[in-house]
């Protein structure tokens, strides 16, 4: 396992400059990421929200530059699990970073909306949270036991007008032709080698790296991919993300996807975070195109945030 961490380290040492490498390395000691949770706008407010855990002396804050995001600032995740608040769908523990790519969506009402490897509903909820239930949703997995997970997510948090399809996302479009410039937006927060929820301190969340599982999950991407941009509606928007560190699946997958599909731009994403970087122009011998760098975002793994990469692509009209 040293071996593992080790060949890691080295590889995050190419892809980061110094600092932001020891800013990684220091989120990856951490023993554990601070709890944050979403308010579920469908059934209570900020305000209701604030009262109850004041009385059970609980204190959270809203992270600026999310739409409903909080962090708890003392206390532990497990002291809201006996909440009503929590027990009833009020509030959602969902990740700092998996809450940045939906917010960066133009959400309409009545948008037609794909998500891909929905389980287990943390972002298919959140878009009926901000929608109020209006967008017309397809909640795509391919795992029983992970749509059981994303039913029970949807049940508690009232959410409306999902269909889940047990599907397997690199063949979808073969199966559902009719789906051709069908939806609005498409989720693609697709299966990866997860490097950004890395703890030095838990083998088990690194055991199973190496360069090996990184090649296999970006071709999994790419199949998966390929096959949803046909179903993206003209003006269409594409939100690409994954909780990973390595080129291979993040700006290599751009690059594949602007060489590969000429009718999709890349849109420049801003965001005001300490923990957020641009992409990368280079990894190794390869070069990327060079609208890729300046229009993704990278967020570091810190004690706040987990490793993840975010971009967003337009269909042209």
């Amino acid at each position: 396992m040293k071996e593992q961490l080790k060949n890691f380290l080295e590889k995050l040492a190419k892809i980061y400059n110094k600092n932001d490498f020891e800013i990684c390395k220091s989120g990856f000691e951490a023993e554990k990421r601070k709890t944050c949770f979403r308010v579920n706008l469908l059934k209570t407010d900020k305000e209701e929200v604030f009262e109850v855990l004041e009385k059970n002396n609980l204190k959270a804050r809203k992270i600026d530059f999310l739409k409903n995001g909080y962090i708890l600032e003392n206390g532990k995740e497990k002291d809201l699990w006996d909440l009503d608040i929590f027990k009833d769908g009020k509030i959602y523990l969902q990740s700092l970073s998996s809450q940045i790519p939906v917010d960066f969506l133009d959400l309409k009402e009545k948008d037609k909306i794909l998500d891909i490897t929905a389980s287990p509903g943390g972002k298919t909820s959140q878009v009926q949270s901000i929608l109020k239930n209006t967008g017309e949703i397809i909640a795509v997995d391919n795992n029983q036991i992970r749509i059981d997970k994303l039913k029970f997510t949807l049940e508690r948090q009232g959410i409306k007008n999902v269909k889940i399809l047990k599907t397997d996302a690199r063949n979808i479009f073969e199966k559902n032709p009719n789906f051709e410039n069908y939806f609005d937006k498409i989720i693609a927060d697709l299966p990866c080698s997860a490097e950004g929820k890395i703890f030095f301190g838990k083998e088990k969340s690194f055991g199973y790296w190496k360069e090996e599982i990184v090649r296999k999950n970006a071709k999994l991407q790419k199949e998966i991919l390929k096959n949803i941009v046909p179903m993206l509606k003209k003006g269409g928007e594409l939100i690409y993300s994954t909780c990973t560190i390595s080129p291979e699946e993040n700006e290599d997958i751009c690059h594949f996807l602007l060489c590969n599909f000429p009718e999709l731009e890349i849109v420049n994403l801003e965001l005001n975070y300490e923990n957020s970087r641009n992409g990368l122009c280079t990894f190794g011998k390869k070069i990327f195109k060079k609208e890729i760098a300046n229009a993704v975002k990278r967020i570091l793994p810190s004690l706040e945030s987990e490793g993840f990469f975010i971009v967003k692509f337009r269909k042209k009209q």
